[in-house]
Order: structure tokens, then sequence, then C-alpha cells
């Protein structure tokens, strides 16, 4: 199997990276081909969960590691080479869009957990934070996930493509807002959106997982799993389980009209 060619702005990567973003995109195309959906093109949006008790990951860089691995979803399904982020824990926050030739920076600047502020939403932004860094004070500690679904829901409302949107939500779980939760999934359902919600730890998921399979939608337009060392899955295994529904998805949202055939 030969390495999918990568495009002027990614042969500009560190050489190790620039591999690596090479053997993946072939990963994604042979996960894809499985489901006859390797023609299949998508707006990937990347959802990062930074709340407290995600701290230790993102100092392992375990976080990190899975936002080089996303990159390579978005290179192959994305025809702009990019991927929309947020982060989340109180509150939501835009990050900067991801442009593959320079995911080493955006690492760098932008995989950071929350921060918690003693006194209150801080007024005054930290002289060292670059100009595009997201003051992690506001984004906080705890799980609030409905607000970053709510966000990036409206975003896709705000902002269409003639392409499905694929959402790689990445959490630890203790999930403590289900029904809030469940509502925003639900109403989604009508929306061009696939959900894909990983957990990356043995926590309460709550909504995000029990969402996978409740009934009473007209398109199933969510998918759960969770490992417990992602680091220590391959691949391969990876990216076939993170895009085994997305393809069937897209077909029966097609057929119910929530995509354009």
């Amino acid at each position: 199997m030969d390495p999918t060619p990568l495009s002027k702005a990614e042969e500009n990567l560190p050489a190790d990276m620039r591999e690596r973003l090479s053997l993946r995109r072939e990963q994604v195309a042979a996960s894809l081909r499985e489901h006859g959906a390797e023609e299949v093109r998508a707006r990937v949006i990347l959802v990062l969960d930074a709340s407290g008790s995600m701290t230790v990951l993102y100092g392992k860089e375990t976080v990190a590691g899975v936002v080089e691995r996303m990159a390579a979803v978005a290179a192959h399904l994305d025809n702009d080479g990019e991927m929309q982020a947020w982060t989340f824990a109180t509150h939501p926050a835009r990050l900067p869009d991801l442009r593959i030739g320079e995911l080493p920076e955006w690492i760098r600047s932008h995989v950071r957990a929350g921060e918690m502020s003693l006194f209150g939403r801080p007024r005054k932004r930290p002289e060292e934070l670059e100009p595009d860094q997201v003051d992690m004070r506001l984004v906080g500690i705890r799980n609030k996930e409905q607000r970053v679904v709510a966000e990036v829901r409206a975003h896709v409302r705000e902002n269409p493509v003639p392409v499905p949107t694929l959402v790689l939500f990445f959490s630890d779980g203790d999930v403590r807002r289900d029904r809030e939760v469940d509502r925003e999934l639900r109403e989604a359902a009508e929306e061009p959106v696939f959900w894909q919600f990983v957990g990356l730890g043995r926590r309460d998921y709550g909504a995000l997982e029990r969402f996978d399979t409740l009934p009473d939608r007209r398109v199933d337009n969510a998918g759960f799993f969770a490992v417990d060392d992602i680091d220590q899955v391959p691949d391969q295994e990876l990216y076939g389980r993170l895009l085994s529904e997305f393809p069937s998805w897209v077909e029966a949202a097609r057929r119910a009209g929530v995509l354009d055939s």
C-alpha cells in the first residue's frame, strides 16, 4: 500500500510527522474503502475536553497525539486540508482552524487544559499569551458538554457547506448534564452532522454513550466508543472504529433528506 501523496504545505512538516501523516491518511482511506465510502468528503470539526480531569492526559501529551492522528482524517476528508476545532470545560471556546502544514505549531499553542480562576471571570488577559491563544481561565475546569454541542451546532447552521460535517468529540466522561446534552443531540439529528464521540477513560459518559442507541430519531446521528489508553491503540484499529458509522449515516441522511443527494 503506497502512502498517500502529501500537499505542498504538508511537505514542510518535520520528517517524522510527515511520514506518520502520509501513512495515516492511507489508513483513513482504507477504513472508508471498507465501507464503500472512500470518495466521501466532509468538513471535519474537532472537539477537545479541557476539563480538570483531563489535565493528566494533556500533561502526558495524549491529547497532542490525538490531534495529530485526527489531522490525518481532515487531510483525507476535507478538500482544504483544514480542521475546525473547539475546546471546552465550563465554557466552550473556538480555536483557530488547524491547517495541516502548521500542525506542530498548532499543537504547541492550542492543545491546553482548562484552568481555574479564583476570582470569577478574569478581566485581564495574561501577557504571555500569543494573540490567537485562548485564555484557558475563561474555559474553566468543569464539564458542560451541552454548551459546546450547542455552539458547534450554531456554527454549522450559520456556515453551511455542500458536504456533510463530521464532529470528532473527545472526552474522558463524568457527564453531568444528561438531559441538556440529550436535547441538543436529538435536535441535531435533523442537521447534516454526524457526532462521533470517543471516551478517553473509564468515567461515566452518560448521554454521550447512551445516545448511540437511543430510538425515536429519524437518522442515527451519533456513534460512541471508549478506550482505556488511546496511545496504545494502533492507527488501523482507531480509524476503523472512528469511521465505522459515518459512511452508513451519510447514506441514511441522504435517504431521509437530511443531506443533499
